[in-house]
């Protein structure tokens, strides 16, 4: 299901752009004239949904939306009439728009949580569940609240690798820009020296206008072979065993790979905690959390929770063992549930894991920095040792010159 823009109006009043929900333009169409609304012209598709790709960046502020919606819901105000205060605040078309399609949403009688579904990638893989559990268990404000808390966690962590790649990624630009002209314009016009004088090159000269030659008029063939290597194992593994393949590779990667896994688990143990604090029935709890994880290996290792859990065991010994999970996690929860707090603890534990991926992440990053300098300084280094090679060559000749 999408969304569709249209231009149009209502009887009595000037056109304007309204945002429709349905599976077609053919459906969105019958649904204005059904509010007795004429479509004056069809303004394109919104956003990406079932599957459909727009190259247009949608203006729709998911985590804005939450956290206007959160104190809305804390104040007891319905709903509907909390998403109308929302549309009537919102600045932007595109976002009043939208807040608007989901309050005619819920006046066709979809729940909040099927409407969060079906509009595709706007909402995070993890909301409509969460948003669903709120409603199962009469929690949806503090569900709402937990889940702009968690989105702005995410976001200042998504911002924090962000802020710190750039300048790791201004030294890497300047590497690549410093070694394509070393290779396309100082190398050959040495070369030619040797051309000039008709004498053959050193083997060091000659690879490095092999070097220039490649990066000149060949370059194309690096990205060539990479996007076709790709669908050729796309073809023969079949697209979720390459995926699990290279979730696996991933993983071994080292620091890499365990920044990956903690970042997994940071979002598994924080709808744990959501959950739980709300009062969500255990099993559907972990089966939730455990479709958060986007990583398949890391996936795998938590599909036999529920059932561990269906055997009488407590969700410390469920965990206990899986390689996965951060050290000390299973103590702190063994805690938690002797205490009555296991809520609280799977929060603190989120924190602290998050914490402690920030402080990794900025090691990771803070190795390559001096990597891509030293990696700058090795080829530099190639090529100033085979041009002086080559200029003690060209001295030789010169003062061999006479005596011949």
């Amino acid at each position: 299901m999408g969304l569709y823009k249209y231009l149009a109006a209502a009887k009595g009043e000037a056109p304007h752009e309204i945002l429709i929900e349905a599976d077609s333009i053919a459906e969105a169409q019958s649904k204005l004239r059904s509010r007795k609304i004429v479509p004056v012209r069809y303004c394109g598709e919104a956003t990406v949904s079932g599957g459909r790709f727009t190259l247009r960046r949608s203006k729709v502020n998911t985590y804005e939306f939450t956290r206007q919606l959160a104190p809305l819901l804390d104040s007891h105000i319905p709903l509907e009439r909390a998403l109308a205060i929302i549309a009537d605040s919102s600045t932007e078309a595109e976002q009043r728009d939208f807040v608007n399609a989901l309050r005619q949403g819920l006046h066709e009688g979809k729940k909040f949580s099927e409407l969060a579904r079906s509009h595709g990638t706007l909402f995070p893989g993890y909301y409509a569940n969460l948003i669903e559990s709120g409603e199962e268990t009469g929690c949806l404000p503090e569900v709402v609240n937990e889940l702009h808390k968690f989105m702005g966690e995410s976001k200042e962590l998504k911002d924090f690798i962000v802020s710190s790649s750039i300048y790791p990624l201004a030294i890497l630009t300047v590497t690549m820009i410093v070694t394509v002209v070393l290779f396309t314009v100082f190398v050959p016009r040495f070369a030619k020296i040797f051309i000039d004088m008709g004498r053959e090159m050193p083997p060091s000269m000659e690879f490095l206008l092999a070097m220039s030659s490649f990066f000149s008029w060949a370059w194309w063939l690096i990205p060539l072979c990479c996007i076709g290597g790709w669908l050729l194992l796309k073809k023969i593994m079949g697209e979720r065993e390459l995926k699990i393949a290279l979730s696996r590779l991933v993983l071994k990667l080292p620091l890499f790979g365990r920044i990956v896994v903690d970042l997994e688990m940071c979002k598994y143990i924080r709808t744990l905690a959501i959950l739980i604090a709300n009062h969500v029935e255990i099993i559907r709890t972990v089966r939730i959390s455990g479709k958060i994880i986007s990583n398949p290996t890391v996936s795998a290792g938590f599909a036999e929770i529920d059932r561990k859990l269906k055997g009488g065991d407590k969700l410390s010994a469920a965990l206990a063992g899986n390689r996965f999970i951060p050290a000390g996690m299973v103590p702190m929860l063994r805690v938690g549930e002797e205490s009555g707090t296991v809520g609280e603890m799977l929060s603190k534990i989120a924190s602290h894991l998050e914490n402690d991926t920030k402080l990794k992440i900025k090691r990771l990053l803070s190795l390559f920095e001096p990597a891509v300098i030293i990696f700058l300084a090795l080829i530099v280094l190639v090529v100033v040792v085979s041009i002086f090679v080559a200029m003690m060559e060209i001295n030789s000749i010169s003062q061999g010159g006479p005596a011949i």
